[in-house]
């Protein structure tokens, strides 16, 4: 099978830097990946400020302040997600009482009956009162692009203008894609999440795009033979002339 232009640069990239990989991967056209949609209002049933996954403690800060941490369930599933000029993930946020009200994400992948789902909860954090209010949530299902062999899963959905690929026990990435600044590329940041994502730019995709995840996965071995499996997930968007659309393009590739 020939790799796409961008993902094959990305290959090459790893060469240089002397890695070794064994590697798999697939091709999804992007109307078979859905949509994140905006979020719905909450039920009056449902208080504004008890969010199911998310904590706010308060402690005395510098001179008459107080800084306020918010602190996510990772452990079921929950993740806090900015989105500014890359994707920010993170089990924990805090700003002190000065700061600006700021609207984040609380994000819960979800896996049952072979169906993963993306819940995301929008969330109106104010420093200054000490408070945070879910303002409306939404859900995807998501679509598996990919499984290795190795256990490592990506999956997708759409999301603005990009599509946004996402793996448990993902640590970090790149996203090179016409979403940021030019001549910058964007490094995705994960904190402790169970899971991360990044973002390819869907807009062009006949001058293509991409992003990259790096992550690891459970120590096998003991002692001497002990060792830490790491993967790298290449995806991109693109489209040659044989193509009836767009296709997103994933390959895991793992440290051996």
């Amino acid at each position: 099978m020939r790799i796409r232009p961008l993902l094959a640069a990305s290959l090459g990239l790893a060469t240089l830097l002397g890695a070794s990989f064994a590697s798999g991967g697939t091709t999804a056209p992007l109307s078979t990946i859905a949509a994140l949609p905006g979020p719905k209002a909450l039920k009056a049933t449902e208080p504004a400020a008890s969010i199911t996954g998310l904590s706010l403690k308060s402690k005395d800060g510098h001179r008459g302040t107080q800084w306020h941490d918010l602190t996510a369930a990772s452990g079921r599933g929950y993740c806090i997600s900015q989105k500014t000029f890359s994707y920010r993930w993170s089990t924990t946020y805090g700003s002190g009482s000065t700061g600006q009200d700021e609207t984040l994400d609380l994000d819960r992948l979800v896996e049952k009956d072979g169906v993963a789902t993306l819940e995301r909860t929008s969330v109106r954090f104010s420093p200054v009162h000490g408070t945070i209010e879910a303002m409306g949530r939404s859900q995807v299902t998501l679509t598996e692009v990919t499984r290795a062999a190795s256990g490592v899963v990506v999956w997708a959905f759409r999301e603005d203008k990009a599509i946004v690929v996402l793996a448990k026990r993902a640590s970090g990435g790149v996203e090179g894609h016409q979403l940021g600044e030019e001549g910058q590329v964007p490094f995705v940041s994960s904190d402790g999440c169970p899971f991360a994502g990044a973002r390819v730019d869907a807009r062009k995709p006949e001058s293509g795009s991409f992003a990259q995840l790096t992550g690891t996965l459970p120590p096998q071995g003991t002692g001497k033979d002990r060792v830490i499996p790491g993967f790298i997930i290449d995806a991109s968007v693109s489209r040659v002339a044989r193509d009836a659309e767009p296709m997103l393009a994933v390959r895991v590739r793992m440290k051996i």
